[in-house]
C-alpha cells in the first residue's frame, strides 16, 4: 500500500496503550501475520470519516501525541511516536472490536468505553527526540498550529517532512 506524503495525521494516545501496542506488534509478529498493526477505539467517527475520504487507498503516516505520559511533560507538547494509519472499521453493535483481540493492546481490555469505530495503525514506533506540535501545520492552513496546541481528535495535517515552512522553521531552530 503506498504511503501519501502530502498530508498526515495528529492524533493523541494515552501513553500506556502506546507502550501496551509495542507488545501487541511483537506477538503478531511472533505469530507471521502479516501486516501487524493494532486498532484503537474512538467515538470521532467524523474526524475519520475525512480522514477516509481524503486518505483514498493510501495509508497515512500518524504523528501521535502521547497523552497521560508518566514524567515531566515539556510546557509545548510534542510528539513522540508514529505509525502509518491503515484505515478503519465500524465497531460491533455494543461498540466493540470485530476482528482478532491480539490486534488491541492488553492495557484497552478493561476500557468498558464503547467505539463507533476503530482505526488500524502499523509500523508503531517512538521519537528518539520529540518533534514540537508547535512546528506542524493544519491541512490548507496558512499558519503553523499553536505551540501548546494537543490534538484533541483526529486532526489532518501537511506532511512535515517536505512542507517547506517546516523546513524554513526546523533550519532557524
Amino acid at each position: 500500500m503506498e504511503t501519501s506524503r502530502n498530508l498526515a495525521i495528529l492524533v493523541s494516545v494515552p501513553e500506556v496503550h502506546l507502550l501496551s501496542a509495542l507488545d501487541a506488534l511483537s506477538a503478531q509478529q511472533a505469530q507471521a501475520f502479516n501486516p501487524s498493526y493494532v486498532v484503537y477505539g474512538s467515538m470521532e467517527f467524523e474526524a475519520f470519516g475525512e480522514i477516509e475520504k481524503i486518505r483514498g487507498t493510501r495509508a497515512i503516516e500518524t504523528f501521535i501525541y502521547a497523552a497521560e505520559g508518566a514524567g515531566e511533560q515539556p510546557l509545548n507538547p510534542e510528539v513522540t511516536w508514529k505509525g502509518i494509519y491503515l484505515g478503519c472499521e465500524a465497531a460491533s453493535g455494543g461498540g466493540r472490536y470485530r476482528g482478532k483481540a491480539i490486534h488491541r493492546p492488553t492495557s484497552t481490555t478493561g476500557d468498558r468505553k464503547p467505539a463507533a469505530l476503530f482505526w488500524k495503525l502499523a509500523h508503531l514506533e517512538r521519537f528518539e527526540k520529540g518533534m514540537p506540535i508547535g512546528k506542524l501545520q493544519g491541512l490548507k492552513q496558512k499558519t503553523f498550529l499553536k505551540a501548546r496546541f494537543l490534538p484533541e481528535k483526529p486532526t489532518l495535517i501537511e506532511y512535515p517532512f517536505t512542507h517547506k515552512l517546516y523546513l524554513k522553521a526546523s533550519a532557524n531552530a
